[in-house]
C-alpha cells in the first residue's frame, strides 16, 4: 500500500500540481524550483500521517525523506542530460528517451524503497473506511487502480508532445502552424477561444481516463465507443491531410501509451 501512496504522491507532484514555472526553473538549474518540488512531494504525502500510528511514524517519515530526496537527484540529473544535449540534432528524440527513463527510475525507486515496509494504520483510518466506504474498505487492488488510472491520464498529456517533437522536428513552430489551421473559416470570437483554451490536452486527459477504466472493466469493445466520439468532433476537419495526420497520430499514440502503460503497472504491482 506504501508503495501506492508513494506513486500517487509522484502523479500528484509531477503531472497534476507541477506548474510551468515550476519546469521552467528546474530546467535552468535553479534551486527554488527543486525545492518547491520537493515540497509539493512532502505536502502531499502528509495526509497519509492522519492515518497511521505513531509507532509507524519513524518508518513512514525515513522512506519518504529517502524518496523525496532520490527524486529530486534524478529530476536534476535528468535535467542536466537534458540542458547537455540541447543544441544536438538528437534533442527531439533523446526527450522522449529521458522521459520513459526519469519515470522508470523514479518507480522502481518506490517499489525497492517500499518493498517490505509495513504501515499500522490508527482508529481514524478505520472510521474513515467505515463512513466514507460503508466498512468496505479501500483495498489495495481499488486503490492501485486509481493511481494507475491517473498516472496514465496525466502523464501522458506530458509525453505525447514528445512523439510530435519527434515526428515534426523539421518543421519550425509546427504547433503554431497546425494552431492556424484550427483558425480556418473560425470567427474572431472563436480564434481566441482556440488560443486560450487548451481542450486537445483535457480532451486526451478524459481519453486515456475512460480507456483505463475500460481496460480495468475488461470493457476492451468500449474503447471504439470513445475514438469515434472523438473523431466525430473533428469530422470536417478530416478533410485537411495535415490536420488529420496529427489528429490520428496523437490519439494511436494516447492509446497505445495507455495499453503500455497499463501493462507495465499490471506486471509490477
Amino acid at each position: 500500500m506504501l508503495a501506492l501512496y508513494a506513486l500517487l504522491s509522484h502523479t500528484i507532484s509531477d503531472f497534476i500540481f507541477q506548474s510551468n514555472n515550476v519546469v521552467q526553473s528546474k530546467a535552468e538549474m535553479k534551486l527554488k524550483g527543486y525545492i518547491s518540488h520537493a515540497m509539493t512531494l512532502f505536502f502531499t504525502s502528509i495526509p497519509l500521517l492522519a492515518l497511521i500510528k505513531i509507532s509507524s511514524y519513524k518508518v513512514f517519515a525515513f522512506r519518504v525523506i529517502l524518496i523525496i530526496l532520490l527524486h529530486i537527484i534524478v529530476d536534476f540529473s535528468k535535467e542536466k542530460s537534458q540542458n547537455s544535449m540541447r543544441n544536438k540534432n538528437y534533442f527531439n528524440d533523446g526527450k522522449a528517451i529521458l522521459f520513459i527513463c526519469d519515470q522508470l527510475v523514479h518507480i522502481f525507486l518506490i517499489i525497492t524503497l517500499t518493498n517490505g515496509v509495513v504501515i499500522e494504520y490508527n482508529e481514524f483510518n478505520e472510521w474513515i473506511l467505515a463512513v466514507i466506504f460503508n466498512g468496505n474498505g479501500l483495498t489495495s487492488s481499488s486503490l492501485k487502480q486509481i493511481v494507475v488510472i491517473l498516472y496514465i491520464s496525466f502523464s501522458g498529456a506530458f509525453f505525447i508532445p514528445f512523439i510530435f517533437d519527434i515526428v515534426y522536428k523539421k518543421i519550425d513552430n509546427y504547433a503554431e502552424v497546425l494552431n492556424r489551421l484550427l483558425k480556418v473559416g473560425a470567427k474572431t470570437e472563436e480564434k481566441k477561444f482556440i488560443d486560450e483554451v487548451k481542450t486537445g490536452k483535457w480532451i486526451g486527459i478524459l481519453e486515456r481516463i475512460l480507456i483505463s477504466i475500460f481496460l480495468f472493466s475488461n470493457q476492451i469493445s468500449s474503447i471504439g465507443f470513445v475514438i469515434a466520439v472523438k473523431s466525430l468532433a473533428r469530422f470536417k476537419m478530416m478533410e485537411n491531410k495535415i490536420f488529420s495526420e496529427y489528429y490520428l497520430l496523437g490519439t494511436l499514440t494516447s492509446v497505445l501509451y495507455t495499453f503500455v502503460c497499463y501493462a507495465v503497472f499490471q506486471m509490477l504491482f
